[in-house]
């Protein structure tokens, strides 16, 4: 499914503007689609419609909506909660709205004019709102809310009013029935919480040309089942142990051998042929009581209780991982120098690596990290959350994961999952955003868990990119299904794994 952010569809409806369509006709297409929408699910015929309006440009689509659901024959209040209309656009819908509609700005009698209602029509705020509903308004949201539980249909123009476009995120707002987004669907419209929130999806029309559209670049993609059909490396029937890919995991510490356990556990289910665990004596012991599949490196450990950098381990692990198809590195490391050269070396060979956790860490210390990503001798995949980007790029990075500071990995040539509510996957095979998972993954281990699961990926011979694509939907997929049993809450990353198997019978149904 395509997307655009916020700001993609201000720069849509701008060259839309530019191909013929003016501002206003946009807003009289949308309403109308709108409208029509709303009049196929609800009829309003002799009832009472409230259409709640702002002063911006989703307000103007709630004045074009309440003329066209009067002209159905319903009895329409357009409530101004914000003022009058502020925009050009809005204020030509206005005053087309005919004398049959009837305007109030009288906030104090809104909540019982909500609860007289037969459908609530919300155009307060639409996509462009960010932060907190303003205290005057919160009376009237929280009679909204109350009618929709109760029963009153609630449509909403482009999203409901009080979520966040780009983030989905909210702390008060007016839950939908029916949605209908204006021209695009949106990355709220998306996230996998947006449930809480809206319940059915429609698309609006608002005068694009086909031309216009197919030349935007703006469009995002999202992930979705038949991405991780394509990318999901093939078993042969009659294929052995040996061929189903060989994984060399570098992980643990003295201070984090649960990391170790995890990544294991997790490249164990993967479908992986070997799983050879590189660790330091006391986590190799812990890890062999939990995962008797995986086969095991003993290294020297540091004074900090990690694994050594010097000549001795540099020379195992090498030699590791020429009998490996591919190496992931960095779960519960410690991010010091020793971890640093071991980076550094296995950035020379030519297996597939996959760096997490202590290995990024310990690599943005370096003056210019991302020259060495981009020199590498080697495929490469990083797996960052957003701390962990913002000290390899140099950049601070915040909540919307949209920003133009995500973007500084995409020229040179290696694949990045940065982890989050929303997770992005960029690569040389191109940009996918996964809207999947829930945060029940919001705890310490998760990452470790992906990052096993995506380095038997590509042990197995799927690309980087591939392999981060279907390992981000199997782990977003088994965390929803872990969800049901556990609860969000209650579920913990050790648990993942035993819905790894529903998860790939999904992805492997044709």
């Amino acid at each position: 499914m395509r997307f655009v952010t916020t700001a993609g569809m201000k720069e849509l409806e701008r060259q839309i503007a530019q191909a013929g369509v003016s501002y206003p006709e946009m807003m009289e297409r949308a309403g109308q689609s709108a409208a029509k929408a709303i009049l196929e699910r609800w009829p309003v015929a002799g009832k009472r419609v409230l259409v709640l309006c702002g002063k911006g440009n989703n307000g103007g689509d709630g004045f074009v909506v309440a003329r066209h659901l009067a002209e159905a024959g319903g009895a329409v209040t357009a409530a101004l909660l914000c003022g009058r209309p502020a925009t050009p656009e809005s204020c030509a819908a206005y005053g087309q709205m005919p004398p049959s509609v009837a305007v109030t700005e009288d906030l104090s009698a809104l909540p019982s004019r909500i609860w007289e209602a037969a459908l609530l029509v919300d155009g307060v705020f639409g996509t462009g709102f960010s932060g907190s509903i303003p205290g005057e308004l919160e009376p009237a949201f929280a009679a909204a809310r109350q009618a929709q539980r109760t029963g009153t249909p609630v449509a909403a123009l482009d999203l409901p009013s009080g979520v966040n476009g780009d983030t989905g995120e909210y702390e008060s707002c007016i839950p939908a029935d029916l949605t209908v987004a204006m021209g695009a669907v949106k990355p709220a419209h998306l996230v996998n919480w947006a449930g809480e929130y809206m319940k059915e999806l429609a698309l609006g029309e608002i005068g694009a040309h086909p031309r216009v559209e197919d030349a935007f670049s703006g469009w995002q993609e999202a992930l979705e089942l038949y991405h991780v059909r394509r990318f999901l490396p093939r078993r042969s029937h009659t294929g052995h142990k040996g061929q189903n890919g060989r994984l060399l995991l570098i992980a643990g510490c003295r201070q984090y051998p649960g990391a170790a356990v995890l990544a294991t556990a997790a490249a164990a289910r993967s479908g992986a042929g070997y799983v050879r665990l590189a660790s330091i004596p006391g986590a190799v012991k812990i890890v062999a009581a939990r995962c008797p599949e995986a086969i095991y490196t003993l290294c020297k450990k540091n004074s900090q209780g990690g694994i050594a950098g010097g000549e001795e381990n540099l020379s195992l692990l090498l030699g590791a991982a020429q009998g490996a198809d591919a190496i992931a590195i960095g779960c519960g490391m410690e991010p010091g120098p020793d971890t640093l050269a071991l980076v550094k070396a296995l950035l020379r060979q030519e297996k597939p690596l996959l760096l997490d956790a202590g290995a990024l860490t310990a690599l943005a210390v370096e003056p210019e990290p991302l020259s060495l990503l981009e020199n590498a001798a080697c495929p490469v995949v990083i797996t960052p959350h957003p701390g962990e980007y913002a000290r390899l790029t140099g950049v601070p990075v915040g909540n919307n994961p949209f920003s133009p500071e995500y973007t500084r990995t995409e020229s040179i040539g290696i694949t990045v999952l940065w982890k989050g509510y929303i997770t992005g996957i960029t690569g040389p095979e191109g940009k996918l955003w996964h809207f999947g998972g829930c945060d029940g993954l919001a705890k310490g281990g998760s990452g470790d868990v992906l990052t096993g699961l995506i380095g038997g990926l590509l042990a197995q011979g799927a690309s980087p990119f591939g392999a981060a694509v279907a390992g981000a939907w199997l782990h977003g997929r088994a965390a929803q299904l872990c969800a049901r049993d556990h609860t969000r809450r209650a579920m913990v990353p050790s648990q993942l794994m035993e819905y790894f198997g529903r998860a790939f019978l999904e992805a492997e149904q044709e």
